[in-house]
């Protein structure tokens, strides 16, 4: 299963943990693995981001879990945790504690600015996601249906995101296999073996 040295794992999801902002970190981590390295595709990146995103726990943490098993296997995934976690919480620590002790007059004022780039870095990987994932008009209607249930209904995520999985199913079952005639076959030359 191993992709990628652990070591190159460590250092790529420290730096990540350490440059990342907000609510858009997993733009960071898509373009890290998927956009620079090509560690992994954009489909693969969005199984592990959608993966992330249903389970319990924060996501950015998730998230590191899934892609580092993904490149290195059961050790992938715990160096990928602690990478992206204690560096950022170390820092926090330190940050706190200055705060805490006065050390930030202005600190609202600058939390307040910051916050329009992260819902841009939150739009960036939203944008990301659904270039990938959003495949034909089943897919639109899915997410428009749970968007609508989650935001101006104001029902429970929980209770949208089981109900919208079985109708996604569902939809995806009941739609017809492609013609044989349009599907991809790949082309072998006449010496390669299968």
């Amino acid at each position: 299963m191993r992709r990628v040295s652990l070591l190159r794992l460590i250092a790529v999801f420290t730096w990540t943990g350490l440059s990342s902002l907000g609510g858009g970190r997993s733009a960071y981590f898509h373009d890290a693995l998927v956009r620079r390295r090509g560690w992994i595709r954009h489909d693969e990146f969005v199984q592990d981001f959608t993966l992330s995103q249903v389970l319990p726990g924060p996501n950015f943490s998730n998230l590191a879990v899934a892609l580092g098993y993904r490149l290195a296997g059961m050790a992938g995934g715990v160096w990928g945790l602690l990478a992206i976690v204690l560096p950022g919480a170390l820092i926090l620590v330190g940050a706190a504690a200055l705060y805490l002790h006065g050390a930030f007059g202005g600190s609202t004022l600058l939390i307040r600015s910051l916050s329009a780039a992260v819902v841009g870095l939150v739009l960036v990987t939203t944008l990301r996601i659904m270039r990938g994932s959003l495949r034909g008009g089943r897919g639109i209607v899915v997410a428009a249906i749970t968007f609508l249930a989650v935001g101006p209904l104001r029902l429970p995520t929980v209770g949208v995101v089981l109900v919208m999985a079985a109708v996604s199913l569902a939809l995806h079952w009941a739609a017809p296999a492609p013609p044989a005639s349009t599907q991809p076959t790949e082309k072998r030359s006449p010496g390669e073996i299968c």
